[in-house]
């Protein structure tokens, strides 16, 4: 053992000096100190949400009209701040229910973002720049509408793997099950089931929180400053580097902007947007599930127009 924690920390000592680990402790737990509040609310209001508010009732808020339908899932994440990860789940069951593919997506996509919880935290951890919620709000809009129009023009039928299974409810955000329950849940036990699956989420959720927040930290001790400027800098590779870094490291979209304003003095402002509207769409969790749930074919569309839209607003963000 202890030739473990001296090996360790012979490795530690030639990587970084004292002064760079006490800058990566300092970098690290403002990340999580300011973010953990806005998660914890995320995780209890997606809980609540998810045991309070059927698919139906979402469904009966939407017009008949397929474009005004579109424009209406866009903002219906200020009513229902569904966390990203539990998305997918619901959105198979909206589709199954009858709601249009496009608008389900469109749901799917803008709602994890354009909510007043995620607002709030973009708003904290950019204080003197609010005006990055606003770019983010209206980035995820236009790659959230527009892709909604592409699969209303481009794919036809619910484009679901499994559409025989169609009684099936969430536990929570991320645990999707499929059984029966001829018993509703009382008032009492919906209470106790929002508090368990929100610390279920809340402990999930704050491992990609802590790798993220890890992995931020660290790219700003190691790499050398000149370097990490030089990157930030370039539209093209910085937008590249920050859409990767959000898709792998599947942060919760209540605490990515915590992340991303760690980078705001080296990366282009285009980069950050990106990073914040990327990464609750398609990172590499929600992948699996979409591939899992939905046909490979609309999956591959699906993230290459997600990506191909980002890079768009990160072009013109950086270009205004």
């Amino acid at each position: 053992m202890d030739l473990i924690v001296a090996t360790i920390s012979s490795t530690v000592s030639t990587v970084m000096s004292w002064n760079d680990f006490i800058n990566f402790k300092i970098i690290l737990l403002s990340i999580i100190i300011e973010a953990f509040p806005f998660l914890i609310l995320s995780v209890m209001v997606s809980a609540m949400l998810s045991h309070f508010v059927s698919e139906s009732r979402i469904r009966s808020m939407l017009p008949k009209n397929k474009f005004l339908s579109l424009i209406m899932a866009c903002f219906l994440g200020i009513l229902f701040p569904v966390c990203d990860c539990g998305m997918v789940p619901i959105v198979r069951r909206l589709v199954l229910k009858g709601v249009p593919l496009p608008t389900a997506i469109v749901f799917m996509l803008a709602a994890p973002i354009i909510n007043p919880v995620v607002g709030a935290a973009t708003a904290f951890a950019f204080r003197n720049h609010i005006e990055v919620v606003f770019l983010r709000l209206g980035a995820a809009c236009f790659v959230a509408l527009f892709t909604g129009l592409f699969i209303n023009f481009f794919f036809i039928g619910n484009q679901l793997k499994k559409a025989g299974e169609i009684h099936s409810h969430t536990h929570g955000c991320c645990h999707d099950t499929t059984h029966n329950h001829p018993i509703q849940p009382s008032f009492l036990n919906k209470i106790i089931f929002t508090f368990r699956d929100a610390s279920n989420e809340f402990f999930e959720m704050g491992k990609f929180l802590l790798i993220g927040a890890m992995l931020g930290s660290l790219s700003q001790i190691l790499l050398p400053h000149a370097m990490l400027l030089t990157l930030g800098q370039n539209s093209f590779l910085s937008t590249g580097f920050m859409m990767l870094f959000a898709f792998f490291i599947s942060v919760c979209s209540s605490a990515d902007a915590f992340i991303a304003a760690s980078f705001s003095t080296s990366f282009s402002l285009g980069s950050l947007v990106t990073f914040m509207v990327l990464g609750p769409m398609i990172d590499l969790k929600n992948l699996l599930m979409l591939l899992y749930t939905f046909r490979t074919r609309f999956v591959i569309w699906l993230a290459l127009m997600i990506i191909l839209l980002c890079s768009s607003a990160a072009y013109v963000i950086n270009h205004l």
